[in-house]
C-alpha cells in the first residue's frame, strides 16, 4: 500500500474519531454472485439478483473516490467469472485506490495476467485435500494450490480460512503450507446472516473446539506463525460469548462500530449496505437509483454493534486507531 494511500486512510479514520466524519474509506463490492465452486457454508450462488455492469461498476468507482474511498474490496460470488474484471481493477487503480479480491482461485492461473494490477489477493484455503475439498467441493483444493503456485512472487497473497467441524486440526497443514509457499494465512469462524449462508447449525463446531482451536493460534502466532490476523481480532473471537450468534446489539470488548460511517459493502444490484452481514436485513437504497452519496449518507444506525466476522472486527479496530493493530497491518501489508 502506497504512503499517501495509507496517510489518507489514517487521517479519514481520525476526522471519523475525532469529527464524527462519515467517509467510506473502505468499500467492499460483490460483483457477482456467481460462483464454480460448492462450498458446503455459502449461499451466495443461489441469490437471484441483477448483476452490475462494467459501466456502472465504473460508475460507483468514479462515486466512491470522489467521497474520499481509498479502498475497493471485490468479492461476491466468484470475482473472476466477469470477463471484465481485469478492467474493472485497472481503473479502480487509475483512480488512485488500493484493490484487493477475494476469490477460490479456479480461474486465477489462467486469469493471472489480466490481474496485473491487483494490490492483494486473498485466497480460500481450508486444509488438505480431504478438509478442503469437504467445504468447498471436490476438485477445489488442486485448483487453490494451483492459484497459490501461479500467484508466488506475483501478487501479494493471503489466504482465508474458515473454521468449520471438519478443519480445526488442519492449522498446522494451514501454517506449513504458508511457510513453503511464502504467504500469510488470516482466519475467521463461520459468520454470514441466513440470506448468505447455509449449513450453519451442521457445521458449527462446539463452543470449546472453538475456543481451543482459537487459543492454538493465538500461540502460534506469539510463537512468529504467519499469521496476518491480528491478536486483538483473535482475542475478541477467543472472548466472543456464543459463536452460534453473529452479531450483538451492543459492543464486545467495548469496541466500536464503524460500518456505514467508515466503511461499507454495495451489493452485486447496487444497494449499499453498511456491511455485507446485513445484506436483506436492513434498508438499503440503490446508487444506481440515487448516487452512492445520497445511498451512503442515508444508511441507518446499525441495529447490532458488534459482530465476529474477521474483516469487519479489523477494521474496527484499525478505524478506532488501535496501535497494536495498526502496527500488525503495516507489518503484513508493506
Amino acid at each position: 500500500m502506497r504512503i499517501d494511500t495509507l496517510f489518507k486512510m489514517g487521517k479519514g479514520a481520525l476526522m471519523g474519531n475525532i469529527f464524527a466524519r462519515r467517509i467510506p474509506l473502505n468499500v467492499m463490492l460483490s460483483v457477482t454472485n456467481r460462483c464454480p465452486s460448492d462450498c458446503s457454508y455459502c449461499n451466495i450462488p443461489s441469490r437471484k439478483q441483477r448483476e452490475l455492469s462494467t459501466k456502472e461498476i465504473l460508475k460507483l468507482i468514479d462515486e466512491i473516490t470522489d467521497m474520499g474511498a481509498q479502498r475497493l474490496g471485490i468479492w461476491g460470488g466468484e470475482p473472476l467469472v466477469r470477463d471484465d474484471i481485469g478492467e474493472i481493477i485497472d481503473y479502480a487503480k487509475r483512480k488512485g485506490l488500493f484493490v484487493t479480491m477475494d476469490s477460490n482461485g479456479y480461474f486465477f492461473p489462467q486469469k493471472r495476467k489480466l490481474l496485473k494490477n491487483l494490490d492483494h489477493l486473498i485466497l480460500a484455503f481450508d486444509g488438505p485435500e480431504e478438509v478442503h475439498d469437504l467445504n468447498r467441493g471436490s476438485g477445489s483444493f488442486k485448483k487453490a494450490i494451483s492459484a497459490i503456485e501461479a500467484g508466488k512472487g506475483a501478487i501479494a497473497c493471503w489466504t482465508v480460512t474458515v473454521l468449520t467441524k471438519n478443519n480445526l486440526d488442519s492449522i498446522d497443514f494451514i501454517l506449513n503450507k504458508a511457510r513453503e509457499y511464502g504467504f500469510l494465512t488470516t482466519f475467521q469462524l463461520l459468520h454470514h446472516n441466513d440470506k448468505l449462508s447455509r449449513n450453519h447449525e451442521t457445521l458449527l463446531p462446539s463452543f470449546e473446539d472453538y475456543r481451543r482451536v482459537i487459543k492454538k493460534l493465538i500461540l502460534e502466532k506469539k510463537n512468529g506463525a504467519p499469521i496476518a490476523s491480528s491478536m486483538n481480532y483473535l482475542y475478541h473471537i477467543l472472548n466472543w460469548p456464543d459463536y452460534k450468534i453473529i452479531n450483538y446489539p451492543y459492543p464486545i470488548n467495548n469496541l466500536r462500530c464503524w460500518a456505514g460511517r467508515l466503511y461499507c459493502n454495495v451489493d452485486t444490484d447496487g444497494s449499499v449496505y453498511p456491511c455485507s452481514l446485513l445484506t436483506g436485513n436492513v434498508k438499503a437504497l440503490n446508487f444506481l437509483e440515487v448516487g452512492f452519496k445520497k445511498a451512503f449518507d442515508n444508511l441507518q444506525e446499525n441495529y447490532c454493534k458488534s459482530c465476529m466476522a474477521s474483516c469487519f472486527t479489523e477494521y474496527n479496530y484499525l478505524y478506532s486507531l488501535d496501535i497494536r493493530t495498526i502496527s500488525e497491518w503495516l507489518k503484513s501489508i508493506i
